[in-house]
């Protein structure tokens, strides 16, 4: 799926499926988003960070205008 950002956001992201969280800066652009076999959504910063988010999280963001789903 190709999502837009709409807004410049910082948001917590993972790296390399790592425990840890970071901060991470996403301006705004297009991003590639993927469902992950635990039922989450996550947005790729490159291959290696991604933000990670549930579906309410996800709809939340779509809601408010922050993210808008280009191609699923």
């Amino acid at each position: 799926m190709l999502i837009k950002i709409t807004k410049s956001q910082t948001l917590l992201t993972q790296v390399n499926d790592s425990k840890n969280s970071l901060e991470t800066p996403f301006p705004v652009g297009e991003y590639f988003a993927n469902l992950t076999p635990e039922g989450k959504i996550e947005v790729l910063v490159t291959r290696q960070i991604k933000a990670l988010f549930s579906f309410s999280q996800f709809r939340e963001k779509v809601s408010c205008g922050d993210f808008v789903v280009i191609e699923n």
